[in-house]
């Protein structure tokens, strides 16, 4: 069988279990919660997805492939989707262009290498003239590397779904994975970043202004691409209150001043314009409070709340009325009705 039917067959297969009202019923749970009302049961994600579906008839791809042919990563963006609308739990129904952590880096001019099955990674480029020069070229056209690539495939993914009307109406599309602007000027620049930090952070800064400003025309294109404006979108299993999810992950190896001038006033920046969430992995209990604080923010997700003092996690989400998204059901306390994506 080729693609086109394998196609085919599974969207017209999923076609058929798409229930519209129950997706509207979790947009609206979720915008609950965002607005800190009090819930008599706060919204949850299974984390075991695939096991608890009871029809597990989806295909699968090697990610080489999937980078190569839109067909292929359409399939495999939607077999969460299937599974989800088996088990219907409050999770939203969406994919990706799914080009990995490299997308802004090959904007800006960055080379990247594919593995025999992992995302993409990025190549650091050699020297800090090499920055300089980057830094002098200013804004790159947002079609460069695989920016123009990601288009290509939302435009393919919203034309073979339109043949399917449940599907259209269910499926959002989320914005590719940028990173944050200093996540990418880490992928870019490599590790001296960190020593640029004392002894030049005025290049420092120079390349997180050019980085935020590439990302800040990639979004309002997108926008324009996508139209899902930024009040309410989707990204990851979630619904957030914004329209942009950024990633602090190289920000939690910074101490709180470093944070707070090399990192907070790029992500607001962004944040103050399209509004949205913050994700980091690791250990931040030194930047959440500040975090936590930060303008146009309604939303955190740590994926690893277990490293974290959680009270603080707890109270500093809470004080500012910031959703924590995916937070282990173990670590909920009684006293909290709402602020919290619960993950079972």
């Amino acid at each position: 069988m080729n693609i086109k039917d394998i196609l085919a067959r599974y969207l017209g297969k999923l076609e058929e279990k798409i229930d519209l009202e129950h997706q509207a019923h979790v947009r609206k749970v979720y915008e609950r919660v965002f607005a800190f009302e009090e819930m008599d049961e706060l919204p949850f994600i299974y984390a075991d997805l695939e096991t608890r579906a009871s029809d597990k008839d989806w295909p699968i791809f090697a990610y080489n492939d999937e980078f190569q042919d839109p067909a292929k990563m359409l399939l495999n963006q939607l077999r969460n989707v299937f599974f989800a609308v088996q088990v219907r739990d409050y999770r939203p129904l969406n994919i990706r262009c799914n080009y990995g952590t490299v997308i802004l880096p090959s904007i800006m001019g960055g080379s990247y290498q594919l593995t025999e099955t992992s995302m993409p990674w990025a190549h650091h480029l050699k020297s800090r003239d090499e920055i300089r020069r980057i830094i002098d070229a200013g804004l790159p056209d947002v079609e460069n590397g695989l920016g123009k690539r990601c288009f290509d495939t939302a435009s393919y993914y919203m034309e073979t779904l339109s043949c399917y009307p449940k599907l259209k109406k269910a499926v959002s599309i989320y914005h590719p994975d940028l990173q944050g602007p200093f996540d990418v000027a880490h992928l870019l620049w490599g590790q001296d970043i960190f020593l640029a930090l004392y002894d030049d952070p005025e290049l420092v800064h120079s390349l997180l202004s050019l980085i935020t400003e590439t990302y800040r025309q990639f979004m309002r294109r997108w926008k324009s691409f996508i139209p899902e404006g930024n009040d309410f979108t989707t990204h990851w299993q979630f619904y957030i209150k914004g329209g942009i999810m950024l990633r602090d992950d190289t920000a939690i190896m910074l101490s709180k001043k470093q944070y707070e001038e090399f990192v907070k006033p790029y992500d607001e920046a962004l944040l103050e314009e399209f509004g949205g969430c913050i994700h980091f992995c690791g250990r931040g209990d030194h930047l959440i409070s500040s975090m936590s604080a930060s303008n146009g923010l309604y939303g955190i997700h740590s994926s690893q709340p277990e490293l974290n003092d959680i009270s603080l996690l707890l109270s500093s989400t809470q004080n500012n009325k910031v959703v924590l998204l995916g937070l282990a059901e173990k670590f909920l306390t009684d006293d909290i009705k709402t602020g919290i994506i619960l993950i079972k």
